[in-house]
């Protein structure tokens, strides 16, 4: 079968994480695969051009006003004439759905990567464009249930496949003078960097540091709280980061307080590396993180919840640490693999092409 990917972008981010994730395995892939995004290329692009995939990068406005994305994919559907053309992120799905329908493919499938806050106009228009989707792909079961609460989806007409996450051969844990924090997101508002920030000087053991992985708009307003706070010897900013596993490699402790995270691939990936995690009990964290078991969850609009579960983390010793590591890497390990995410995804192709 001929089999279209479409997203927004294929520079670096979740969702390009999980085509890199995905073409990793090349000799697993029983189709034939396309890739292409509404927006800019960079970072994932090349990555896939390297491993041979036929990629198209339109480079246009992605915004679901610019309606002429609709035109563009739809010709380049008639040119390939797939199978099936899975759209993933909200803007890929509202052009290419739009454009599948028109170019006769005969199975259009939407994944819908985290839970958004979805005005009630966008709430209308999103229910008309997944019910015109053969499925809808939810990657946990929390962004599931809220598109179902909120009925822009139908749960007989979706399915939960997680995310995949790729595990690095040349990983070895660097152990620093003082305990370590790291965090790998990107600096927007909602991954809600600066309850570490603020939090840090309210820790018991003031010599505790944090390593902030990423880049965004919230940049400078982090380092002018930074500023603020007398604390620029105990927090650097690395910036962005192609391969986060060399910053993971120095952390005693992953911490992710996002306000609001569809799966939550950043923490999984640290699991499966056997750092010990403290995350937001949101999204689909909950999903894999028990609380105390496998890892530590707070509610991230909650600073004294946070600053109590880190002092309490912060009191354990090194080998309740390494314990917690090895429950949680134990907990994603297999249930994440690129291998099972590979084989259930072309499983779900087959089922939905009635190759089954």
């Amino acid at each position: 079968m001929k089999i279209i990917r479409l997203t927004t972008s294929l520079d670096f981010g979740g969702q390009e994480k999980q085509y890199i994730s995905f073409t990793n395995h090349p000799q697993l892939l029983r189709h034939n695969y396309f890739f292409g995004c509404l927006g800019q290329g960079g970072f994932t692009e090349k990555d896939l051009k390297s491993k041979g995939f036929k990629v198209r990068v339109f480079g246009n406005n992605p915004s679901i006003t610019n309606i002429s994305n609709i035109w563009s994919i739809y010709r380049w559907f008639l040119r390939i004439k797939p199978d099936i053309v899975h759209t993933a992120v909200g803007e890929a799905n509202f052009h290419g759905i739009l454009a599948a329908k028109l170019a006769g493919v005969k199975i259009a499938v939407a994944e819908e990567v985290g839970i958004p806050s979805h005005s009630k106009i966008a709430v209308f228009v999103f229910r008309l464009i997944y019910r015109l989707a053969d499925k809808v792909i939810c990657v946990s079961n929390s962004v599931k249930d809220h598109l179902v609460s909120i009925k822009e989806i139908k749960s007989w007409n979706s399915q939960v496949i997680y995310n995949p996450v790729s595990f690095p051969s040349d990983f070895n844990r660097v152990k620093q003078p003082n305990f370590t924090i790291v965090c790998v997101g990107r600096l927007e508002k909602v991954k809600n960097q600066q309850l570490l920030i603020s939090s840090l000087p309210k820790i018991e053991d003031q010599r505790v540091q944090l390593i902030l992985v990423g880049d965004g708009s919230e940049k400078r307003n982090l380092e002018e709280l930074i500023n603020k706070l007398g604390i620029q010897d105990r927090v650097q900013i690395t910036g962005f980061a192609s391969n986060p596993f060399e910053w993971l490699e120095k952390a005693d402790l992953f911490v992710l307080p996002s306000i609001s995270e569809g799966f939550g691939i950043a923490t999984v990936e640290a699991m499966q590396l056997g750092i010990p995690c403290l995350c937001s009990n949101v999204g689909g964290i909950p999903e894999f993180i028990r609380e105390g078991q496998t890892g530590w969850l707070f509610n991230p609009e909650s600073e004294d919840e946070f600053v109590a579960k880190l002092n309490y983390i912060l009191q354990l010793s090194e080998d309740s640490l390494l314990e917690m590591g090895i429950k949680g890497q134990n907990a994603v390990f297999e249930k994440f693999s690129e291998e099972k995410y590979i084989i259930s995804l072309e499983d779900f192709y087959k089922k939905m092409a009635g190759n089954d």
